[in-house]
């Protein structure tokens, strides 16, 4: 976008001043704008998370205003669908004055949060010599726990777009992401158990345990199990400095626990796809595990590709 003047000087966007671009991008609401060029994209990539929020309510007001069912999408699936809402823009956005009304917890009219497929595209494994393990505060991690802990926003639902997010992360080994997921109800079973499958494909013994059985170790249920701890060892002192419990030889007896884990029931039963899969990467312990732990009984198509091997 270029004019010419009386002295043949061409003026285009990079030449405007940064304050006009800026007003240009708020009311262009056009996403591909930062696009156009290196300059511009410098320009609005160092702007604000208020500028960027007014931006994204902006483009909320004029989809919601089109037809009822972008009103009923709700305000955060739309925004969260633009790389440019991180934490800090989606703050601006709930402090904003200008934001649209997002129905409380419980409204019936509260939608859930569809998990957007552009947080976990570009994930890819780390399993190559030198390169560093994932861990949790690689994106979109803490992005997730943001949304998922602040009262402000509706639930999440981890099993959008059939379960894409659990599988992503399966296919990176990002273990302390899969933790998350499933810490939080995310289903391997999407998509015919692709994420188990996925897991297999991987040779990964480890994961296909953590996608099967509820009862491997949780980060969640360990903070908890530490934080009940400590306060049940600071109630047992409390209570022995005031003399009201002593331990055998004083004549009053504490309550000890065992420690002892129940076992639940597995999130997904073996299926024989998942044993042929096994067989067909050469995954043999994984093999071994879903017939030996897991009671899955091999078809015949996969008993002769075992006798072949």
């Amino acid at each position: 976008m270029s004019t010419s003047t009386s002295n043949s000087r061409t003026l285009s966007l990079v030449h405007l001043p940064v304050e006009l671009l800026y007003e240009i991008y708020t009311v262009a609401l056009s996403p591909t704008l930062p696009l156009t060029c290196k300059h511009l994209h410098a320009v609005f990539k160092s702007a604000s998370p208020s500028l960027h929020a007014q931006f994204l309510i902006r483009i909320y007001e004029e989809w919601a205003h089109q037809s009822a069912s972008a009103r009923a999408f709700g305000l955060i699936n739309k925004v969260l669908r633009y790389p440019i809402c991180t934490p800090e823009v989606l703050e601006a956005i709930l402090r904003s004055p200008n934001c649209p009304y997002i129905p409380p917890p419980g409204h019936p009219d509260q939608r859930s949060i569809v998990l957007p497929r552009h947080l976990f595209r570009n994930m890819a494994p780390r399993d190559g010599p030198g390169q560093r393990p994932w861990t949790e505060y690689d994106h979109p991690l803490p992005f997730l726990k943001f949304l998922y802990a602040d009262p402000r926003l509706p639930p999440l639902a981890p099993n959008s777009h059939q379960g894409y997010a659990l599988t992503r992360a399966v296919f990176a080994g990002f273990t302390p992401l899969i933790q998350f997921l499933l810490a939080r109800d995310a289903w391997p079973g999407c998509k015919d158990n692709l994420a188990v499958l996925v897991a297999i494909r991987r040779k990964s013994l480890p994961l296909v345990r953590m996608l099967l059985e509820r009862d491997m170790p949780d980060p969640v249920a360990q903070v908890s199990a530490s934080e009940s701890s400590s306060a049940s060892r600071k109630r047992r002192r409390s209570e022995v400095d005031e003399g009201g419990a002593t331990d055998e030889r004083g004549g009053k007896k504490l309550k000890t626990s065992t420690g002892k884990r129940r076992k639940l029931g597995d999130r997904l039963s073996a299926t024989p796809d998942m044993l042929k899969e096994a067989v067909k990467r050469d995954a043999h312990d994984i093999a071994e595990y879903l017939m030996r732990e897991k009671g899955c009984v091999p078809d015949m198509q996969t008993v002769l590709m075992m006798g072949s091997r």
